[in-house]
């Protein structure tokens, strides 16, 4: 047990003692707790890789073009995925193959993050098929009574509408990419 000259010259010091007091210093240790941030709600970019993120958000943004809030939502739901395991690879490859719990730690990151982003992307493919097929499957003085998340697939197999690929390729703006019998873009 501590003496009483000890516990008082501890409570001397911890006055003395307040911690960061400028602001960078602050920011500095309330990123103390932050191990990789991989269980983060919010993505963790460095400084050194917002040129890099920038560009794989954008060529993404680009390729898969969300339409609406939910698309858009379920975009970042990908993109957060795919940065995800854009670094967990890199934290791979500078993991000490010796320190086996690091090593099964990033493995087991590195297979829920990829379920995420498939997972992601295929809900991302299921609304925009969705969005797509709406506009030909559905006339337009039904379009208000008919919920917006209604899975087009199966309200096709009740209403007896059917559409092809080739029908929605013919009938599609120029600036849009075109698509094969089996889904893939030309």
């Amino acid at each position: 047990m501590a003496s009483a000259a000890q516990f008082n010259a501890n409570r001397q010091n911890a006055q003395s003692s307040t911690g960061p007091r400028t602001s960078e210093g602050k920011a500095r240790v309330a990123q103390n707790a932050i191990k990789h941030g991989l269980t983060s709600k919010h993505l963790i970019i460095r400084p050194e890789e917002q040129d890099e993120f920038d560009d794989l958000q954008t060529s993404l943004y680009l390729e898969l073009d969300p339409q609406g809030a939910v698309e858009t939502v379920t975009f970042h739901d990908l993109i957060h995925a795919a940065w995800n395991l854009h670094r967990l690879r890199r934290m791979e490859v500078e993991c000490d193959p010796a320190d086996f719990a690091a090593a099964e730690r990033i493995s087991r990151y590195l297979s829920r993050t990829q379920r995420a982003y498939y997972r992601a992307i295929k809900e991302l493919r299921t609304l925009q098929t969705n969005r797509a097929l709406r506009g030909r499957k559905i006339l337009p003085d039904e379009a208000p009574h008919i919920p917006a998340l209604t899975d087009i697939t199966q309200f096709s197999k009740h209403t007896n509408s059917i559409v092809t690929v080739r029908e929605i390729n013919a009938e599609r703006p120029p600036s849009k990419p075109a698509y094969d019998d089996r889904g893939l873009r030309l």
